[in-house]
């Protein structure tokens, strides 16, 4: 067998053993002495005999960590020599090194443990006529059964490699005494701390030491490494399935306990008990940790200062057939409902709160001022956050970052506490930093079901929003893609909201300057909030709040306009005068006139738009022309003109898609339904795609209109390219 392949089968034997391991209970300092008998492997038999000789091995159990143990041992072995004659007959080795490894109490009296070594050995001939060393190194494996609780006996097997000299598989048979044994059985007993009550826990001192509850004279299942952690109101309804703390149970009896339930409640706060844990029994010596769950009332949310609460766990089980409890009170902390820590960023989601009273009053009422005075072709979304934007500038919201609990302090140490304003508070105080004015431009987009997210830099947390378009469509529309994050299908707006004196627009620019630098770098983070929202839940802020005094309807309707009137000439001018020139150039240039028109079209400049499609109509019937002048006549609700176009297209296009997807539609809005019937048929099997994303021209009345919007399709128009 060679040294690979007894390498091979001693790994494989140790990994099996390591499998048992999923627990284990903490183990003592214990010495062995181990005797062997050696085989040689390979080519040593040819100048090598079966030897023996021992060890003396003290090993200790991590603390932190009962599965794993380190130690030292010395070793000698006798070796039988074949080849060298008399009177060299034998030689000597003795070894020192270091061994590591991992033990398993896989029953009440056995243990399994692999063993790791390294060290080095010194060698000599038995007549003395020559010496040498070495390193070497060692694996093994063995069982080993403890007939009373300090002394076990074990049999295992170790293969040996003493570079460049002799390796041998060691056959062992050994004997342990186990310095720190007490009563148990014959697993390894835990070491218990003192029943000393810890001190209460404060922002500045360190979890308190283990506390064990004894029952009956420490015999039992006892309590160990009770800690928790920091307990913050605005994630009450997270604690319900993600831990408040942990402690380990172990039982320290000699008969196992079975039928184990462990609660926690916090009477304040909660209504019932809560139940962490159910453990169907524990061995003698056996430890399992218990994660503590709470499921806190919405009172928790009226904490308004830090303060400290008493927390009791119970625990009960049956001994020997009979029922056993007992109760350990905890001071624990629990922080105010604007405190947190930015371990996770996700976590900021919890404060944005699109249903509260104030934030619903505000969105509303802005909406509606501005609602007739929208372009009908621009994405509604970014028109929205236009709104809002110029809105919270009228109303007086000012950045203000606290010099020592700022976004870019506080970020830094993940389990530094920091306060965060609730959307409410941010109006009621008119100023907050970044992540307090990113919270409040999400709650109030959020409020109109536009989607959210968080970005986060080094120092700093801004937001953005999704638009209404696809990604192929939002390439089309934008000049300036780049401007623009494209993620997962979706395609959203950075705005930085600390810019409270410039225009929309100018926020967005800054965001994006703000994301595409830290994306270079790799240090720009995107979470969307309602992703976030799956892991902590948008919290109910108690009370209805002062609603906010809203802004004159006059100077938003003039500021949203102005940056309309920003956007329209940002995105078309390079474009119009690129197109404008290439007509100039060729006047017979029809793709250039058409997309002329449609640049006019998609920023609601209808008359402009008009005017090109009506250059080219009057030279022939060019289908691109005739439906984008039906799409004008659509978007006004003059769905009887339309109609006169779409047809004129259908008869030069009858199996173009868009002429079929328009003709349904104009027949739709003017209830032809079997007209409506006839093209879309057409239509599904032109181009299946379209068919579903349109489908609800399949159906009539007050259905098809739900059906229009739950596929936001409602007012979209398909616009022709040239070809």
């Amino acid at each position: 067998m060679t040294r690979k392949a007894v390498f091979a089968v001693v790994l494989v034997l140790s990994v099996g053993l390591a499998g048992f391991a999923q627990s284990a209970t903490p183990g003592p300092l214990s010495l062995s002495l181990v005797p062997s008998l050696n085989l040689p492997m390979g080519s040593d038999t040819t100048d090598f005999s079966l030897g023996g000789g021992g060890k003396l091995l003290g090993e200790y159990r991590m603390p932190f960590q009962p599965l794993l143990f380190a130690g030292a041992e010395v070793g000698y072995s006798y070796v039988p020599l074949k080849s060298l004659g008399a009177p060299v007959t034998t030689m000597s080795l003795v070894s020192g090194g270091a061994v590591v490894g991992a033990r398993y109490d896989f029953l009440r009296n056995f243990s399994a443990r692999i063993t790791a070594g390294v060290g080095y050995f010194y060698a000599s001939l038995g007549d003395g006529s020559g010496t040498g060393s070495n390193p070497f190194a060692s694996i093994g494996a063995d069982l080993s059964w403890a007939f009373v609780p300090s002394l076990s006996v074990g049999l295992g097997a170790e293969y040996r490699d003493f570079f460049g000299l002799y390796n041998d598989i060691a056959i062992t048979l050994g004997v342990s005494y186990n310095f720190l044994s007490g009563g148990g059985g014959g697993a390894a007993p835990v070491r218990q701390q003192p029943a000393t009550k810890p001190g209460p826990l404060t922002n500045n001192q360190p979890p308190a030491k283990p506390q064990i509850l004894p029952d009956e004279k420490n015999k039992g299942v006892l309590i160990h490494d009770l800690t928790f952690n920091k307990v913050f109101p605005i994630f009450h309804a997270f604690y319900d399935s993600n831990p408040i703390g942990k402690l380990t149970l172990v039982n320290t009896d000699n008969s196992p306990a079975t039928d184990i339930t462990v609660t926690l409640v916090i009477k304040q706060y909660m209504d019932a008990p809560k139940d962490c844990a159910t453990i169907p029994a524990l061995k003698p010596g056996e430890a399992r940790d218990v994660d503590l769950l709470a499921l806190f009332k919405n009172d928790i949310l009226e904490i308004t200062q830090t303060t400290k609460v008493a927390a009791e766990i119970d625990v009960a089980y049956t001994r020997d057939g009979k029922p056993v409890s007992f109760n350990k009170i905890e001071t624990l902390t629990v922080y105010d409902r604007n405190a947190m820590t930015w371990d996770d960023n996700q976590k900021a989601a919890a404060f944005v709160t699109p249903k509260e009273p104030v934030i619903l009053y505000f969105s509303n009422n802005v909406n509606a001022m501005v609602k007739d005075r929208m372009n009908r072709v621009i994405d509604k979304n970014l028109q929205t956050a236009m709104i809002y934007h110029d809105a919270l500038r009228l109303y007086g919201i000012s950045y203000v970052s606290p010099p020592l609990t700022s976004y870019a302090i506080v970020s830094q140490d993940k389990q530094a506490v920091d306060s965060l304003k609730f959307p409410r508070e941010t109006f009621a105080y008119r100023s907050g930093d970044c992540s307090d004015l990113s919270i409040l431009y999400s709650s109030l987009l959020e409020s109109v079901q536009i989607e959210t997210a968080f970005i986060t830099v080094p120092g700093h947390i801004f937001m953005a929003f999704a638009l209404g378009m696809t990604e192929d469509d939002a390439r089309k529309t934008f000049t300036k893609t780049d401007e623009l994050i494209f993620l997962e299908g979706k395609v959203w707006v950075p705005i930085e909201v600390t810019e409270r004196d410039g225009t929309f627009l100018t926020a967005w620019q800054e965001g994006v300057k703000e994301w595409r630098e830290n994306l270079a770098k790799k240090q720009a983070n995107f979470y969307p909030v309602r992703t976030a929202w799956k892991t902590y839940e948008a919290v109910f802020f108690p009370g209805t709040g002062v609603m906010p005094a809203l802004p004159d309807a006059n100077k938003i309707i003039i500021d949203f306009q102005s940056d309309l009137i920003g956007l329209v000439s940002r995105e078309i001018g390079t474009k119009e005068m690129e197109l404008k020139a290439a007509v100039s150039k060729n006047p017979g240039n029809t793709k250039a006139t058409n997309s002329l028109g449609l640049l006019y079209a998609r920023y609601d400049l209808q008359d402009k738009a008009e005017a090109q499609f009506q250059k080219l109509i009057a030279k022939s019937e060019y289908v691109p022309a005739l439906l984008n002048l039906g799409n004008l006549s659509y978007l006004k609700g003059d769905y009887e003109k339309a109609q006169g176009y779409y047809e004129r297209a259908y008869k030069q296009a009858p199996h173009n898609s868009n002429v079929l997807l328009c003709m349904a539609r104009a027949n739709h809005e003017q209830q032809n339904y079997g007209a409506v019937k006839k093209y879309y048929q057409e239509l599904q099997k032109a181009d299946p795609d379209m068919a579903s994303q349109f489908a609800y021209l399949d159906l009539q009345g007050a259905e098809s209109t739900r059906a229009a919007e739950v596929g936001q399709v409602m007012g979209v128009v398909v616009w022709e390219e040239a070809k």
